[in-house]
Parts: C-alpha cells; structure tokens; sequence
C-alpha cells in the first residue's frame, strides 16, 4: 500500500492518486525583455545613489572639518564605507547580468617570457644599431712587400 493511502485512510480523508499540475510560467523561465528592463532600473538606482552619496559626502565632510568632532569623522567614515559598498554593488550587477544571460568574455592567454641574462645582453637585444656588439668583421692585415 502507499503512504499516501495509509495516512488518508487514517485521518479518514478522501485520497487523491493524481498529482497536481504545474503552472506553465513555474520556475526555469527566463524573460530576456524583462531582465534588461530590469538591469536597466537596476543600474540607474545605484548610479543615483552613488551620485546623491557623492554630495551628501561633501557636505559631511564639510561638516566634519569645520566641527572638529569625532563622531562628525565617524559618520564621513561611514558614508565612505557605503560608497565603496555601492561602486562594488555596480560591478555585481554586472558580474550577475553576464552569469544570467550566459555571455562568455574571451579571455586572451598571455605567456610571459622571462629573459634570463644581463642587463647589457638585453639591451644588445633590443637595440642593435646601439649595441656594442656589432659584427666586427675580421680582417687579416697583409703588408705589401713592395712598398719597403
């Protein structure tokens, strides 16, 4: 027997075999119109926040020289602490934006030479009209017999 059936026929209960149906728009949807309109709001909030953060920074700051109070500092330290919190909210939403809508940034691999010599090897290398190293061709020095 099914548990199901069990627990209905112990509370006397009528039992139902069938599941219920899901809705149609339940989990695993994704709206791309409604995401970048929600990207959008998203992003020009916190850039309005950051903006009026900006100003009621001055004002703090203001505030605070003139005062010579500790717990004025306090609050521009505080206010700092939120703007650094917003500008890296900015670069979540961005971060989360690109994880959601699956784009894939190409990253460019960069193998690093190491050069391993002197300083005069390297500079030889790089510039060979200046290097002190230029060919110098060997030349046998013949005295000619008939000038003595």
């Amino acid at each position: 027997m099914n548990v199901n059936k069990n627990l209905a026929k112990l509370f006397s209960v009528p039992h139902n075999d069938t599941l219920p149906e899901k809705a149609a728009n339940s989990g695993g949807t994704f709206d791309a119109a409604n995401f970048n309109k929600d990207y959008a709001l998203v992003q020009s909030n916190l850039k309005d926040l950051i903006g009026s953060g900006n100003v009621a920074l001055e004002a703090a700051l203001k505030v605070a020289t003139e005062s010579d109070s500790p717990r004025a500092f306090e609050v521009v330290a505080i206010l700092l602490k939120t703007m650094a919190d917003l500008n890296n909210n900015v670069l979540d939403v961005h971060k989360k934006a690109k994880d959601t809508t699956g784009t894939k940034v190409e990253v460019k691999q960069t193998n690093n030479s190491v050069f391993v010599g002197s300083t005069k090897d390297l500079q030889n290398l790089l510039n060979k009209e200046r290097s002190t190293e230029k060919d110098i061709v060997e030349a046998e020095v013949v005295e000619d017999e008939q000038k003595q």
